[in-house]
């Protein structure tokens, strides 16, 4: 796993670190404690710079986003995230966002209406562990 960013907040505490797995092809966000709304959007955009910049040239079908350690909902996003988020890494080679669901029920139900909202071109798929997420995009890739 390459380390790519420890996004901090206005606190200097790190809530995001942007990892990239070489041998699986995909971009790992891990999200850590409570996050505002604004925060989780600097962050995703800083994946975006990432698919746009490496992504698209390595073939990076797939984001995971682990949430296990995030303590906040961000529901208010989904929206973004489905209609502007997406589709923008879909231009750059994205084909899926992964979700790895956190214990948090508001970071889960978060998760959970993100992924039923049926974005055709990036689906959001939902997982219990990384494990788990990692046996699904090899799944996927052996399909490509």
């Amino acid at each position: 796993m390459i380390i790519i960013d420890k996004i901090k907040n206005a606190d200097h505490q790190i809530y995001a670190i942007i990892s990239y797995e070489p041998n699986k092809n995909y971009l790992l966000m891990k999200w850590i404690g409570y996050i505002t709304e604004e925060e989780v959007k600097f962050a995703s955009l800083k994946m975006l710079a990432w698919q746009q910049q490496e992504g698209k040239r390595k073939g990076c079908k797939f984001h995971v986003h682990d949430t296990k350690e995030l303590e906040s909902a961000w529901a208010g996003l989904v929206d973004w995230i489905n209609n502007d988020f997406l589709p923008m890494n879909h231009q750059f080679g994205l084909r899926y966002n992964i979700s790895i669901l956190s214990p948090d029920l508001f970071s889960k139900m978060s998760s959970l209406a993100l992924s039923q909202k049926h974005n055709l071109k990036v689906p959001t798929i939902l997982c219990e562990t990384r494990s788990q997420a990692e046996r699904w995009i090899a799944e996927k890739y052996a399909e490509f």
